[in-house]
């Protein structure tokens, strides 16, 4: 009727599945890190993995999260449209935004960082595109 197992047999029974079953890891991943080799990615291809990294940011705030909403927002169709001048103002204003809730603990520190120095990047992009 009822079968009941004790810790024993249990512990048993799981291990012995995966018993003898061989793992292949792939040391080195085909899939890029975030903002690796940013140097050359063209500015739409950079705004567009700072969106995805801010989007998936996790901030303790709603209304810092909406400025950042706002912000992106204000950047990705700045740099669609090419309106460089504006492009650099909205991701200097990410910047602003990623530091300040970094440094009041709104958001993940090292996420808001790296995502600072990638809005740093498109701001310098953006203001070489202008000249």
């Amino acid at each position: 009727m009822y079968q009941h197992f004790g810790a024993r047999q249990f512990v048993t029974a799981i291990t012995g599945l995966d018993f003898g079953l061989r793992v292949r890891v792939d040391v080195r991943p085909a899939q890029r890190t975030i903002f690796s080799g940013a140097e050359k990615l063209t500015v739409q291809a950079l705004t567009a993995e700072l969106a995805e990294m801010v989007a998936g940011l996790r901030v303790y705030s709603y209304p810092v999260r909406g400025q950042l909403e706002q912000v992106v927002s204000a950047l990705q169709i700045n740099v669609a449209s090419g309106s460089w001048s504006f492009a650099r103002r909205a991701a200097l204003d990410l910047t602003t935004v990623l530091t300040v809730a970094r440094n009041r603990r709104l958001v993940d520190a090292s996420r808001a960082s790296r995502g600072a120095n990638a809005a740093l990047r498109i701001a310098d992009l953006c203001e070489a595109a202008v000249r």
